[in-house]
C-alpha cells in the first residue's frame, strides 16, 4: 500500500473548502480562476499542503486581474530551474 501523502492546493471561499486540486501550476491557474467568479464578493485563500499555508490570499474587495502577474511570479519564484548534471546521474548523452 502506498502511503505517500500527494500535495495538493485547496481553495477556501469564506473559510469553507471549495475545491481542491493537484500540486501543479495548473492546478493553482485553475483554483484562480474559481476565486476569480466571486472576486469583490467573498474573501478568498488558496492553501499549499506541501508549503503548510496559505499561497495566496484575497478580501472582499480585491480584484483579481491584479494579482494574475503575481501569481505567475510567485509561481515561477517556487519552481527550480532544472539542468542536468553529469555528476548526479541527471545528464546522459544518450
Amino acid at each position: 500500500m502506498n502511503d505517500m501523502k500527494k500535495d495538493t492546493y485547496t481553495l477556501w471561499i469564506d473559510d469553507e473548502l471549495v475545491a481542491t486540486r493537484d500540486h501543479n501550476r495548473d492546478g493553482y491557474n485553475d483554483l484562480l480562476a474559481e476565486a476569480s467568479e466571486v472576486q469583490g464578493k467573498a474573501s478568498c485563500e488558496i492553501y499549499s499542503s506541501k508549503d503548510d499555508q496559505a499561497v495566496w490570499t484575497s478580501d472582499s474587495e480585491t480584484i483579481i486581474e491584479e494579482q494574475a502577474a503575481q501569481a505567475a511570479e510567485w509561481w515561477d519564484s517556487v519552481c527550480e530551474v532544472y539542468e542536468p548534471n553529469c555528476y548526479d546521474g541527471t545528464y546522459s548523452e544518450m
